[in-house]
């Protein structure tokens, strides 16, 4: 989008949302382009770029426009109701400094959404497409690119964000990986020598040299690889193996903390392995039965062994 007239307020706006604790920056972005598209959506309505006074003007049913608009293009009820977030958090902004003095979205509820949990992946297919990921590109280093991100995934519980984001610099401790996660919450994570052998052979394996804070997982163009094409890679395993669309590299993550828990690992330790804040985050990310809680209890706990 060009210039228009409130990009000030919009950029302001946008550096106040990156300082916003705990908000992770796929967040940012995506309240970011919601809001360019509302206000995209007002110049079409209007026929010109909105101002701070066409903005003091819009009624419920202005709102209630924009929200149809986006229904009729497809957008979840999850896209909605965060597409409302954004456009609160927007409008609270201008009220706080005093560019408007109430506005009609704040009134909004987002749309009721399911909440569905994760689906893991079976251990003996997660294995199976870490090591499909090595046979779907001709080129072999990115085979070993491929592979050793999805073991990162699947071996270490990263997101796929927190892979891609790691530099060379980030692996050249042999014991742990320091990890920031949402929020910039820091978490260590410790690297079993599968994984370090992995991400040995990718660079081993890669035309190009690396130093200092380069990108480690990068594109045939040297820079910064995108989640897309992971994304796409794991299209093609699912494709390879006849798996079902739900194995999905965030899928993996989910498989690393239930597979854990299955074998015998705590909640606490898995908690902070997947850099959750709160440990409910973490029993409803694995989908924890009773029976497996009271497993572990009784696994675990001295009394319960002693009986």
């Amino acid at each position: 989008m060009n210039e228009f007239i409130l990009e000030k307020e919009y950029n302001d706006w946008s550096i106040n949302l990156k300082n916003i604790k705990g908000l992770s920056d796929n967040t940012v972005i995506s309240y970011q382009r919601d809001i360019k598209k509302f206000i995209l959506f007002l110049q079409n309505y209007l026929g010109d770029d909105p101002s701070i006074n066409d903005l003091k003007k819009l009624t419920n049913n202005n709102f209630r426009s924009y929200l149809a608009n986006q229904k009729n293009q497809g957008n979840s009820n999850i896209s909605i109701a965060r597409q409302i977030s954004s456009l609160k958090s927007f409008f609270n902004y201008l009220i706080r400094i005093k560019k408007l003095k109430n506005s009609h979205i704040l009134n909004f509820k987002g749309p009721k959404t399911k909440k569905s949990l994760p689906r893991p992946i079976i251990a003996d297919l997660a294995i199976k497409v870490i090591k499909e990921a090595k046979n779907i590109d001709d080129a072999k280093w990115i085979g070993y690119r491929n592979q050793t991100i999805l073991i990162l995934l699947y071996g270490c519980g990263l997101r796929i964000s927190e892979a891609l984001n790691l530099n060379y610099s980030d692996i050249t401790n042999n014991d742990y990986l320091l990890i920031k996660g949402k929020g910039n919450k820091e978490r260590i994570v410790p690297i079993m020598n599968y994984i370090r052998e992995s991400i040995d052979s990718y660079i081993d394996a890669c035309p190009h040299e690396f130093a200092g804070e380069d990108p480690l997982f990068i594109g045939k163009r040297r820079k910064r690889l995108s989640p897309r094409i992971i994304q796409y890679a794991l299209e093609k395993i699912r494709v390879s193996l006849s798996l079902p669309e739900t194995a999905t590299p965030h899928a993996l993550r989910h498989s690393f903390a239930t597979h854990l828990l299955e074998n015998g690992g705590d909640l606490r330790t898995i908690q902070e392995l997947l850099g959750h804040s709160s440990l409910s985050t973490t029993q409803k990310y694995t989908k924890i039965e009773n029976s497996q809680l009271l497993n572990v209890y009784t696994k675990s706990h001295p009394l319960a062994k002693n009986k």
